[in-house]
């Protein structure tokens, strides 16, 4: 079982991950939406879970030591990115 930061197992920081993505479901900025379309209700509804979800599926990946599973982590690790940046622009930027 491949290692992660602090010395934590990958598998222990994808339950983490999860944790934060089940808490993040149901406390989120509804505030911000009050007038909002379609799009930027989803994003800032879900789109902060989907970042912490798919960050436990980069860890799942990880965890096993395979570097073509691996490979693939970084890819869900680059597309949390991509998901948490369209979070936060939806969340203060776009009106």
């Amino acid at each position: 079982m491949e290692r992660g930061w602090f010395n934590l197992p990958f598998s222990v920081w994808a339950i983490l991950c999860l944790f934060v993505a089940a808490v993040y479901a149901f406390f989120w900025p509804s505030d911000r939406v009050v007038d909002a379309g379609a799009l930027r209700f989803l994003v800032v509804r879900w789109g902060h879970s989907l970042a912490w979800v798919l960050l436990a599926l980069m860890c799942s990946l990880k965890a096993f030591g395979n570097p073509s599973m691996a490979n693939w982590g970084n890819l869900a690790g680059l597309l949390a990115l991509l998901v948490y940046v369209a979070f936060v622009v939806a969340t203060f930027f776009w009106q």
